[in-house]
C-alpha cells in the first residue's frame, strides 16, 4: 500500500518486476510452477488498485531481451565473480543460475531497460520500495550504476515482522 501511496502522491510510473526466474532457482520449483506463482502474485498486485495507466508489471521469463538484456550484460561485465560471491555468499555448490541472477534484479533500476515506457529519458532517477532482503542486489546496483552511465537508484526498505512465537 505504501508503493500505491507513492505512485498517487508523485504521479509517477511504476514498474513491477515479477521474479519468476528467481523463484525457480532459489526455491527449486519448476519453471511452470514459478510462472503460475508469478501470475497469482500479479493478481494480488493488481488488486491493490495501482493506476493502470502508469503501471507496468512484467515477468522476467516473458520480458528479458532487447534493451533489458543489453543492460544485464553491462551490469554483468562490471561485477566480478569474487564480488558476487562476497555479496551473496555463493559457494561451489550453487548452480550458475544463482550467480547470473543479480543483473536481472538490477537492471529494472535503469530507465533504458524500458524504452517503450521512458523513450530515451535515460537520466531519470529510480526509487525502489523493497524488503530488506533485497538490499544486497541494490547495493551492487548502486555500485555499478555510475560506471555504466546511470543514476544510482534510491531505496526505501522495509523490515520483516518478527515471528509471533511467544504471543
Amino acid at each position: 500500500m505504501f508503493t500505491k501511496y507513492l505512485q498517487e502522491a508523485f504521479k509517477v510510473p511504476l514498474v513491477i518486476q515479477l521474479t519468476d526466474d528467481e523463484k525457480c532457482m532459489w526455491k527449486n520449483l519448476t519453471v511452470e510452477e514459478s510462472q503460475r506463482l508469478a501470475r497469482e502474485n500479479a493478481k494480488d498486485i493488481i488488486a491493490c488498485g495501482f493506476d493502470v495507466t502508469r503501471t507496468f508489471i512484467f515477468s522476467d521469463f516473458d520480458y528479458v531481451g532487447g534493451a533489458f538484456y543489453k543492460n544485464m550484460v553491462k551490469v554483468g561485465k562490471c561485477v566480478t565473480y569474487n564480488k558476487v560471491v562476497g555479496i551473496f555468499g555463493f559457494t561451489g555448490e550453487d548452480h550458475i543460475g544463482k550467480v547470473s541472477f543479480p543483473p536481472v534484479q538490477a537492471v529494472p533500476s535503469f530507465p533504458s531497460s524500458f524504452p517503450h515506457l521512458f523513450g530515451g529519458q535515460d537520466n531519470l532517477r529510480c526509487l525502489i520500495p523493497c524488503a530488506i532482503d533485497q538490499d544486497p542486489y541494490f547495493r551492487m546496483t548502486r555500485d555499478v550504476a555510475p560506471r555504466i552511465g546511470y543514476q544510482k537508484p534510491a531505496l526505501i526498505e522495509s523490515s520483516f515482522f518478527p515471528a509471533c512465537r511467544y504471543i
